[in-house]
């Protein structure tokens, strides 16, 4: 299992681009099977905007990816 420590919008946006690409899939093809907006998949991809927690999950689930949330310790200084 690989793990992915993603911090900024635009590092979520290439990683999806990417892993759409290797999967052979276009935008079209992607935001219909995640029910959102072509233009709304485009600003995630680029980085713009501020995609919501929904569309970021229904793009990953659709590529066959998972978002896992971790606390920060919160003790560590």
């Amino acid at each position: 299992m690989i793990n992915f420590i993603i911090m900024k919008i635009r590092d979520i946006g290439l990683f999806v681009s990417k892993r759409r690409k290797a999967l052979g899939v276009n935008q079209r093809e992607l935001a219909l099977l995640c029910g959102v907006s072509e233009h709304a998949l485009c600003n995630l991809e680029h980085g713009a905007g501020n995609p919501t927690l929904k569309l970021v999950t229904a793009v990953a689930e659709a590529l066959g990816l998972e978002l896992d949330l971790k606390a920060k310790d919160m003790e560590a200084t």
